[in-house]
């Protein structure tokens, strides 16, 4: 039943039903908790000594945690439930040794993962395990975001980067050697840049001159606004994160093969590009990611309806943008600022970012449904 609930949920958050998608999470993650899914010993006692029910039970637990850890982040929590219970789930395999149905390696446990990097011997870890990590990862993120302290920030910071030059070698590319994407490492990658974005973005000077910033996912200022010394430095790291979110964007392979929640990673990359091309009037980099969002965006809308439902806002938006850029003089703004791949210009700073306002989710019930900043279930986590 629990992993019935969690796809439902997943089907659900596709078609746009953010709060449906939301409560039927919470229950997914309530029974698995309550029947103890989230213990060592549960697989090997309900999988009726078979090693590939064994190896599922335990495959549901992390998908419930990854899940999880997505709709905390899309609606803003800071923390979700899963996250909140000791785990001590073995890890799954590869999903090619799982998809064989044949011989399962031992599982590794969360112990050894944690210590891979100072151990003796290097231990093979699945492209799922460091999914899961990079959920871990993000569950800190959601935990630091009303925090002042930038010392705590940079610890988490730390850890994000420290995702990325912890993968081996073979895993270095979410393409193999026989040209297939690894969807688990792709993912993987995902929550790593969207949680870049979620962590420096509100600490940024971007888009921090408008109140409807507070409406914009992982936009909000609140209290807890960064030194001015150290503001620079946050909007070039959520800019070089959306740009990995792009390139990720402009990986080829068949979009029916891409989660559902990849379209709210799109949607974080291009409010964050748009937000460098309004401070860097036509700069083209910016404009050609974004176009490639919208273009991966309208694909996606043949199979989630929550893609065709943003496409409909981000088109608006970038409108808005691109013909307030094409307005600026192209030689002045040669002349006035010298834009870098970060997004960011050491000249001035926008002076037109008004097509903000068509992304104030208070109005836009669309966007509203996909960016939903409520906590949906007080008290849950």
């Amino acid at each position: 039943m629990a992993l019935a609930r969690l796809l439902f949920a997943i089907a659900l958050h596709a078609r746009g039903e953010a709060m449906e998608a939301a409560d039927m999470m919470h229950a997914a993650v309530s029974l698995a908790i309550e029947i103890g899914m989230n213990l060592r010993n549960f697989a090997t006692a309900h999988g009726q000594g078979n090693l590939v029910q064994e190896e599922s039970l335990r495959r549901t637990w992390w998908e419930l945690y990854v899940m999880d850890g997505y709709m905390a982040a899309l609606h803003k929590r800071p923390s979700f439930k899963s996250n909140t219970v000791h785990s001590g789930v073995l890890l799954p395999c590869e999903e090619v040794i799982y998809a064989s149905l044949g011989c399962l390696p031992q599982p590794s446990s969360l112990e050894q993962f944690d210590m891979r990097l100072f151990a003796d011997e290097e231990i093979q870890f699945s492209s799922f395990a460091y999914r899961i990590e990079a959920a871990r990862i993000l569950a800190r993120v959601l935990s630091v975001a009303g925090t002042q302290y930038e010392d705590q920030v940079q610890v988490v910071d730390n850890a994000l980067a420290g995702w990325i030059h912890g993968l081996p070698q073979i895993k270095a590319d979410v393409v193999n050697s026989y040209n297939v994407v690894d969807e688990m490492l792709f993912q993987g990658h995902m929550i790593i840049q969207c949680a870049t974005i979620y962590l420096h973005l509100p600490r940024s000077d971007l888009l921090n001159t408008l109140p409807v910033t507070a409406n914009i996912v992982c936009a909000e200022r609140g209290r807890h606004m960064s030194p001015a010394s150290t503001q620079h430095m946050h909007s070039v790291k959520a800019t070089n994160a959306s740009k990995e979110l792009a390139n990720l964007a402009a990986v080829r392979v068949p979009v029916q093969k891409h989660t559902p929640f990849f379209v709210c990673g799109l949607v974080l990359g291009a409010i964050v590009q748009l937000s460098a091309c309004s401070a860097n009037a036509g700069s083209e980099q910016h404009r050609d990611r974004v176009t490639l969002i919208i273009g991966l965006l309208k694909s996606l809308s043949r199979n989630w309806a929550i893609s065709g439902q943003v496409l409909v806002q981000v088109k608006k938006v970038a409108s808005e943008v691109l013909q307030t850029s094409n307005l600026s003089s192209p030689s002045a703004n040669r002349q006035d600022n010298t834009a870098y791949d970060s997004g960011i210009s050491i000249g001035n700073s926008p002076s037109n970012t008004s097509w903000l306002s068509m992304l104030n989710m208070v109005e836009n019930q669309e966007f509203h449904g996909l960016m939903h900043l409520e906590s949906i279930y007080p008290g849950s986590v």
